[in-house]
C-alpha cells in the first residue's frame, strides 16, 4: 500500500511540472496543456487594467526584440496592444509555481516571454521569437 501511494504521489506531483525549455514552440506548449486538460487561471488583455508589474513584464518582453530594445514603457505598451498585436498575459499554476506567459503578435508570428512570478517580482525564464521558445 505504501508503494502504491508513493507511485501515485510521484505521478500526481509531476503531472503538471513546467519547464519552458522542454517545448520547442508555443504550439507544443498549448497542445501539452490541452492533453492535460489544463488552462490559464487568469488572462489579462485589457490595457486599462494592466497592473504595474504586468506593464513591467510587457516592457521587458517587447524590448527583448533587437529592433525595439530602446523603447520606452509607453512605446512598449502601445506596441503590445495596438492594431493586430492583441497582446495578452496568461497566468498558469504549475505545482505551486505561478507562470506568466506574456505574448503578442507584431506581425504574423508570436513574440513574448515566460516569467515565473514570485510575490511582487518576476524572473524571466524564456523568450518567444517567431513562436519558438528560446531558453536563456
Amino acid at each position: 500500500m505504501k508503494t502504491f501511494l508513493l507511485i501515485v504521489l510521484l505521478f500526481t506531483t509531476n503531472a503538471f511540472a513546467f519547464e519552458p525549455c522542454s517545448y520547442p514552440d508555443t504550439w507544443s506548449f498549448f497542445e501539452d496543456l490541452k492533453a492535460q486538460s489544463k488552462t490559464a487561471t487568469i488572462i489579462s488583455k485589457n490595457p486599462k487594467k494592466f497592473r504595474f508589474i504586468e506593464k513591467q513584464m510587457i516592457h521587458l518582453t517587447v524590448t527583448l526584440q533587437d529592433w525595439l530594445s530602446g523603447s520606452s514603457k509607453a512605446e512598449a505598451l502601445e506596441m503590445f496592444t495596438e492594431g493586430s498585436s492583441d497582446g495578452e498575459i496568461q497566468y498558469f499554476d504549475f505545482n505551486g509555481r505561478r507562470i506568466a506567459l506574456v505574448r503578442y503578435w507584431p506581425g504574423d508570428n508570436e513574440f513574448g516571454a515566460f516569467f515565473e512570478m514570485k510575490n511582487s517580482a518576476f524572473q524571466l525564464l524564456a523568450e518567444i521569437r517567431d513562436s519558438d521558445i528560446v531558453c536563456l
